[in-house]
């Protein structure tokens, strides 16, 4: 697989200090997939997004954070055929040999890195998770349970003070969304009183179960039968990807102010 943002020979890539040529490595964007409460689909919203980069032909990093270790058996189940992820197993225990620093280190080619976090993520560790990320997706489900759960959660990371204080954005997506149902649009409402930018979704399809059952996502699929379902996560990964594309312009004006 060819990665973008290679730094090849570009002149413009290179600082001097004096004799000493460095060539600084490029930052890979980060999407940290979050919400305190379990079972709101983040494995399968970060497994997704993964296969939508990699598809894409960007070098993809997929960081588990969580101790269940769902994304990185996905990983292990995922096919050679399949576009190439990298996997990086965050939650493990640390030894006096084995620093997390070295654990958590990411491959020097990769460009976009997913991080599906844990349940019951708060406090200095919700703060460092956001920290290390661009852009912060909370997946909701359709119900007054999780709807209630992510009111407390979004609360939660405004306290933290970490996305007012490095200026960056949360989204949100709802996940297994019937359209045109009561629930979808009470959804809509709570995120409009919020003041959150508008809800993408992803649909509740089987289509999600058999492909993690692969160690694949919607992207990875081919043939008639599945267009409508990557076509619609064609339009979330794009979705996302402009986001981070924004953000990365937000970086470069500040640096040059």
């Amino acid at each position: 697989m060819q990665g973008h943002g290679s730094q090849g020979d570009n002149p413009h890539q290179h600082r001097d200090f004096g004799d000493l040529r460095v060539i600084p490595r490029a930052q890979p964007r980060t999407v940290l997939v979050a919400n305190a409460k379990g079972g709101c689909g983040k494995t399968t919203l970060a497994t997704n997004l993964a296969a939508w980069f990699a598809t894409r032909d960007m070098a993809t990093a997929l960081m588990d954070f969580d101790p269940q270790a769902s994304s990185a058996h996905w990983l292990k189940l995922r096919p050679d055929r399949a576009a190439p992820i990298s996997g990086i197993a965050a939650y493990g225990r640390t030894s006096s040999t084995e620093t997390r620093s070295f654990r958590n280190r990411l491959p020097r080619h990769v460009e976009r890195v997913v991080v599906d976090s844990p349940a019951g993520l708060t406090g200095t560790d919700l703060y460092a998770r956001i920290s290390d990320a661009d852009l912060v997706l909370v997946p909701i489900l359709p119900s007054p349970i999780d709807i209630h759960s992510a009111a407390n959660f979004i609360r939660e990371i405004e306290i933290t003070g970490a996305l007012r204080e490095q200026n960056k954005q949360l989204l949100v997506i709802a996940n297994r969304v019937r359209r045109n149902t009561v629930m979808f649009s009470t959804l809509n409402k709570f995120l409009a009183e919020l003041g959150l930018p508008r809800v993408t979704y992803t649909r509740d399809s089987q289509l999600y179960t058999r492909t993690a059952a692969e160690g694949l996502g919607i992207s990875d699929l081919r043939g008639a039968q599945v267009e409508e379902e990557k076509s619609h996560w064609n339009r979330i990964g794009a979705w996302i990807e402009h986001q981070l594309q924004l953000r990365q312009q937000q970086r470069q004006q500040m640096l040059q102010r």
